[in-house]
């Protein structure tokens, strides 16, 4: 039976001069729904150490007026060591996703939500909303994380099994499905243009590959990354109170 290979730490090296010189982390297909990114003001984040900025120095390079945010100094570091050694000067925002709308409202076309963000969502409609307060009219969202259903599946005796549920019914249980996330989108007046699920990441490991002892037939079974990407097309405005009977 074929297994798959334990990745090296060295395979995760990232080498400054390949920003330096204009390179991209994008595979092809995130690549054809990031779309065109030239001279649009674009907000990159959270950047963590998993990340390390990569997104924010890729959208750089491919012609963006990039801002990176991040949750706090510590979290952008090894993102901020990569970006001055490859030479490439970014704008940077701290804090919650909240404060960088209150400092910063439709500053944005396009919020590039990268990997790892949505494990900090507790609330997908504030979130939603946050996100849709960055951006001007007719601005985007592009969202690279990990898929919910990936955290379900566990092995069991080599078999490919559900080990959790899909609903959170206790603790330990998948804290949030896709519906969550698309019907808090659709709330906040994002219209959705495409939703790819992936069996993996070309960039990141995901719960998937965290199985001990899978093989290359259980890998693609279920998909463990998704792209979403989604359009403001309205403001929500707030529902005025009903008159009083007289």
């Amino acid at each position: 039976m074929s297994r798959t290979l334990e990745p090296s730490p060295s395979w995760f090296e990232i080498d400054p001069a390949f920003y330096a010189h204009g390179g991209s982390c994008f595979s092809d297909l995130e690549a054809e729904y990031l779309g065109e990114v030239d001279g649009l003001r674009v907000l990159v984040g959270p950047v963590t150490p998993e990340n390390r900025a990569e997104e924010a120095l890729s959208l750089a390079n491919l012609g963006a007026r990039v801002t990176a945010w991040a949750p706090d100094e510590a979290a952008a570091a090894p993102g901020q060591r990569l970006a001055a050694e490859a030479g490439i000067d970014l704008a940077w925002e701290f804090g919650t996703l909240e404060a960088i709308a209150a400092r910063a409202p439709a500053a944005f076309d396009l919020l590039y939500h990268a990997w790892g963000g949505l494990d900090a969502v507790d609330d997908f409609d504030a979130w939603a909303g946050h996100a849709a307060a960055l951006l001007r009219p007719g601005g985007r969202l592009s969202l690279y994380d990990r898929h919910p259903f990936a955290r379900v599946v566990g092995l069991h005796k080599g078999l490919l099994v559900i080990s959790r549920a899909y609903f959170r019914f206790r603790d330990g249980d998948n804290p949030w499905t896709l519906a969550d996330l698309l019907t808090a989108l659709a709330d906040a007046g994002f219209a959705l243009d495409a939703f790819e699920e992936i069996a993996g990441s070309e960039r990141y490991r995901t719960d998937i590959d965290r199985l001990p002892g899978l093989s290359w037939e259980q890998r693609f079974r279920v998909p463990s990354a998704m792209i979403v990407t989604a359009s403001l097309a309205f403001q929500p405005q707030p529902v005025a109170d009903a008159p009083a009977p007289q």
